[in-house]
């Protein structure tokens, strides 16, 4: 049930519970993109007295758009951070890892040969596997942030009910990124999917999350602005495989050149499938409403 207050109240809240999490955990390194997400954990183990060592995951045949952000996070609160770079020789062996890892039938979950789960997985398994050679004792994630706190632009466009029951349903869903660490043997901590932060997410009203400037998880870019980190707080949202130049990886018959004719040929009465994709293509979710 949400619970309406201020939403500088909720802020105050999460901020504090973050940083209890992110204390008992007390991880020594963090999948760092420069997000939304992240950025506030970081932000939570900083005044906690934690500086994490930052991992930055970048594709070398891509653009990545994390590196700036992520670089000035670093070079701010004068934190070790350390470029992971994705070589395109080594894509296949990469694949046949997280593969390996989550399935076969898990890395097409997208129902497109598993492009789209694997550009993404990439980031997560070459990160967390990095910090697992370089003996961090555990790692930090956002992970949880969109889902929980209305990330995704599909969402700016339901009415509070729906988008009420769609945050519920997405809190709970499937996070590849914590199969991958288990599977790695690695001790991964994702304080927004702490019980305690997901149960004060799903009671903040839905006036937190989405305001008039519709920008997506506005209570988590409030409490980044009030600390100072206004270039972060206004930065748009960038999912993995974009921030890290991964989306550069293969070819999705999702990707935005080829939606158009894939709403009109195979989704076209399909809805549940319509559904799943806009949830993983949501720059381009206004293309399938013409």
């Amino acid at each position: 049930m949400r619970i309406k207050a201020p939403c500088w109240y909720y802020g105050e809240e999460l901020l504090k519970m973050l940083r209890r999490a992110v204390k008992k955990s007390g991880c020594d390194c963090i999948a760092l993109s420069g997000g939304i997400d992240s950025s506030l954990v970081l932000l939570a183990s900083l005044l906690e007295g934690i500086k994490p060592k930052g991992y930055i995951a970048v594709y070398r045949g891509g653009l990545p758009k994390d590196i700036a952000f992520a670089n000035y996070l670093s070079k701010k609160f004068n934190i070790d951070a350390e470029l992971v770079f994705i070589e395109p020789y080594r894509s296949e062996d990469l694949r046949k890892s997280i593969t390996e890892c989550i399935g076969e039938e898990n890395l097409n979950s997208h129902l497109d040969g598993g492009c789209i789960e694997f550009r993404n997985d990439a980031v997560f398994y070459s990160v967390i596997k990095k910090a697992r050679d370089d003996r961090c004792r555990c790692i930090y994630t956002g992970s949880g942030g969109d889902e929980l706190f209305a990330g995704y632009s599909f969402l700016l466009s339901l009415g509070e009910e729906d988008l009420d029951n769609s945050i519920r349903m997405l809190s709970y869903g499937r996070f590849p990124e914590v199969e991958i660490a288990k599977c790695l043997n690695m001790n991964a901590f994702f304080p927004f999917l702490d019980e305690p932060i997901r149960d004060l997410s799903l009671q903040i009203p839905i006036y937190c999350l989405r305001s008039s400037r519709m920008m997506r998880k506005e209570i988590l870019r409030e409490i980044l602005g009030e600390s100072w980190l206004g270039m972060i707080a206004e930065r748009m949202k960038a999912p993995a495989e974009s921030g890290s130049g991964t989306k550069d990886m293969c070819i999705s018959r999702f990707d935005e050149r080829f939606l158009p004719l894939i709403f009109l040929q195979d989704l076209e009465g399909q809805p549940s499938i319509l559904q799943h994709v806009v949830v993983v293509v949501e720059e381009y979710v206004d293309l399938f409403r013409l």
